[in-house]
């Protein structure tokens, strides 16, 4: 049984679920070192990996830089062989990424070898290359259909930097919305230029192939990493958490993955677990073959070995030593959250040593 699971059950029962929201992370994270104790600790969530650093879009935020095809790229030997340990351990979802995925001309055939060894996939792309490349797309089984849209059609096509971005990526949605794919997600980097947009595109995604909707406010990674523009204000995080209490019931709506943690400080947005899983119940595979517990910090290059130096699963089970102790920075262990949250994004953490705790603290 995973961790999910056990949330799955322990949430419907409202007694344990007041006192569990409150200590949920903390628990998460006590419960992988059990398993780890007992040698029983595996990716529960998904791996990652980033098939390429290729992409045909430019987007001036992007926290993978991608552009040209990097260096050193695996092969398509190379990832089966990793497909065939992650098989093995038991890992049961693989979630492809780049870059741009599909401008790697033999990804078809490791999504079918993925298949073949019965590991369900996840796709994030941009959506680009979807119906060009549908009638090979549609055959294999999904657990998540991830794309991005940063604002109404004019403004994202110009921050993609090509004038189709919006209609290829809704037609993407289209397509993988007739497959049902369970999870059909749209992320949104939210920033000072587009937070005004937010109505308008939510009115565009409630007619969509999408079922979910999360809000990420910027990571300073990658080519963010220097552009202060693009970050909110403590007012700005607040209004974004009261678009998503108010519009809750026209799609599922969230902040971003990594911020998910906002929620502590706002009790209207309390009922959602926080737990980052990095380097417990999920890792990233680089385009070079790297292993991370996290994507985000891989320009700061923080690995825990390359599978062309030895398997993922002796990685994993050998590594990952800075996720899997309790470790917390000075600022949080007298907050009054560290229970629900406890540290927050790691990746934030380490990149800029804080979190937005002081930002959505600003002018109350």
């Amino acid at each position: 049984m995973s961790i999910d699971q056990i949330e799955h059950w322990v949430v419907k029962i409202p007694i344990i679920n007041r006192y569990y929201l409150k200590r949920s992370s903390k628990f998460k994270r006590h419960l992988c070192f059990l398993l780890q104790k007992f040698g029983l600790l595996k990716p529960f969530t998904f791996v990652q990996w980033l098939a390429t650093n290729n992409c045909n879009l430019h987007c001036p935020y992007c926290e993978a830089s991608a552009g040209k095809t990097a260096e050193n790229e695996l092969t398509t030997e190379e990832v089966n062989r990793l497909i065939d340990d992650l098989s093995d351990m038991g890992v049961k979802r693989l979630l492809i990424s780049g870059g741009e995925p599909l401008l790697r001309s033999d990804l078809m055939e490791i999504m079918a070898y993925a298949s073949l060894r019965h590991l369900e996939l996840g796709l994030v792309t941009n959506g680009f290359f979807v119906e060009e490349q549908w009638n090979e797309l549609h055959r294999f089984k999904y657990f998540l259909y991830f794309t991005s849209i940063d604002g109404i059609p004019e403004y994202n096509n110009r921050m993609r930097g090509n004038k189709e971005a919006f209609e290829r990526a809704m037609k993407g949605l289209e397509l993988f919305g007739r497959l049902r794919v369970p999870v059909r997600m749209v992320n949104t980097v939210v920033h000072p230029e587009n937070i005004n947009q937010l109505g308008s595109l939510l009115e565009i995604l409630k007619n969509s192939g999408a079922n979910c909707w999360r809000l990420s406010p910027i990571a300073k990674v990658g080519r963010a990493t220097t552009e202060s523009k693009y970050s909110l204000t403590g007012k700005q995080l607040r209004y974004l958490a009261d678009f998503i209490k108010t519009h809750q019931s026209a799609l599922k709506i969230d902040f971003g993955e990594s911020h998910t943690y906002l929620g502590c400080f706002d009790g209207g947005l309390a009922g959602k677990p926080f737990f980052c899983g990095a380097g417990l119940t999920r890792c990233s595979i680089m385009p070079d073959g790297e292993v991370m517990g996290c994507h985000q910090v891989y320009d700061i290059c923080l690995s825990e070995g390359n599978i062309r130096d030895k398997p993922f699963s002796q990685i994993w089970n050998e590594g990952f030593t800075r996720f899997r102790r309790v470790n917390f920075p000075g600022l949080c262990r007298n907050c009054a959250h560290l229970s629900q949250c406890q540290g927050g994004c790691w990746a934030e953490m380490t990149k800029q040593g804080t979190c937005l705790k002081s930002v959505w603290e600003e002018d109350f």
